[in-house]
């Protein structure tokens, strides 16, 4: 049975193996908190480039309370040798998941204390005893990072959507799921909390794996990668547009499969790994592949389209846009639709469901192809 920290309030809830605190100037209780925790044994602080406000405000607090505490940042955190206790992430998500790496090493406790709205996904894979969101904190925080996480949030309905149609189209026989939607809150520290709620099993979806793909295209030209939640949105939008297009066409059953093997050529270039084995396996000539999925496809269609019909995302892309301070105006440096469609490509050949199933079939190949031959007949008009 878990035991509560005297000097901290009743934690919120618990997600994930995680206790959430929650409150007004948690900074203050937290040397208090962490030297309970360990018992006065040594500390590990572990910082990222949205916590080193709130890392120098923890490690002064420390100070004074006389804790034994090493502040590291995240890139360098692999190689620091101490032995701790416990490990404290302050920042955003790279700062969260060095400091779970690091406690896991060093079999310590490990104690999040965000200075952003968290990203989802941050308690999956467990080893986090605690979570500290300070509203004080949270609500000084970079718009850019307030909206990634309401970004996170807006994209749930077409998460739930590939739900949907998991369940009635690519496994009817298989375990049910239902992603639950969430909104923002009226606070920084709702925000944070939904959206750890919204990824605390872990599992991937279409947005997910395309925004990855986006971000990986972003540094491979050179560009600043945007936050996570920021691309999972865009990829969400995108997405849906893109579902509603083929569920609505008439001759999918006419396009020539994908060529796989120069989308594992590009992700090796991508990743700078190896090449190697690493697409989505499915046989969409196979008895039970193509041919029953297409049929099921066929019976839901209308119920499916109907089902996308159903997520506000227009009205959702105009409060998200209207969280910056530009209505979203960076975007246009940031990605290019056809960055977009690549990304989207891309993510068919690692992900299932009905992106997958489009990428085998050819579809997300001869869209790109329909769309590069009209940029260069633009070009060559201009």
């Amino acid at each position: 049975m878990r035991r509560e920290i005297e000097c901290f309030p009743k934690a919120a809830f618990e997600t994930g193996g995680a206790q959430i605190f929650t409150g007004k100037g948690l900074c203050g209780a937290f040397p208090r908190f962490v030297d309970e925790l360990t018992g006065g044994g040594r500390v590990l602080l572990v910082a990222d480039g949205d916590g080193i406000d709130l890392a120098r405000t923890l490690g002064e607090e420390g100070k004074r309370a006389g804790l034994r505490m090493t502040v590291k940042g995240a890139a360098e955190v692999c190689d620091a040798e101490e032995n701790c206790l416990a490990v404290v992430g302050a920042g955003g998500a790279e700062a969260a998941a060095a400091a779970v790496a690091a406690a896991r090493s060093r079999r310590a406790e490990c104690v999040l204390f965000p200075s952003v709205p968290c990203e989802d996904g941050l308690l999956a894979e467990g080893g986090v005893k605690a979570v500290c969101l300070d509203e004080n904190v949270l609500s000084r925080a970079p718009k850019d990072a307030k909206a990634a996480a309401a970004g996170l949030l807006f994209a749930l309905p077409v998460k739930r959507f590939e739900d949907v149609c998991a369940e009635k189209v690519f496994a009817p026989e298989g375990e049910r799921r239902e992603t639950t939607l969430l909104d923002c809150g009226s606070s920084a520290t709702e925000l944070a909390v939904n959206v750890l709620r919204s990824g605390a099993d872990g599992r991937t979806y279409a947005p997910d794996v395309t925004a990855e793909v986006l971000r990986l295209l972003a540094l491979s030209a050179g560009k600043r990668p945007r936050r996570r939640g920021e691309y999972v949105f865009v990829a969400a939008c995108a997405l849906a547009a893109f579902y509603k297009a083929y569920l609505s066409s008439p001759a999918i059953d006419t396009l020539l499969p994908a060529d796989h093997d120069a989308a594992l050529d590009e992700f090796a270039r991508l990743t700078g790994g190896e090449r190697g084995n690493i697409l989505q396996a499915f046989d969409i000539f196979g008895a039970s592949g193509y041919f029953r999925i297409n049929y099921i496809l066929g019976e839901y269609r209308m119920d499916l389209i109907a089902e996308l019909a159903s997520c506000d995302l227009g009205g959702a892309g105009r409060r998200w846009r209207r969280m910056y301070d530009d209505a979203g105006f960076w975007m246009k440096s940031a990605f290019t639709s056809e960055d977009v469609m690549h990304a989207m490509a891309l993510a068919g050949e690692k992900t299932g469901g009905l992106l997958g199933f489009a990428a085998g079939t050819g579809f997300l190949a001869a869209m790109r192809a329909g769309g590069n031959r009209a940029e260069r007949r633009e070009d060559a008009v201009a």
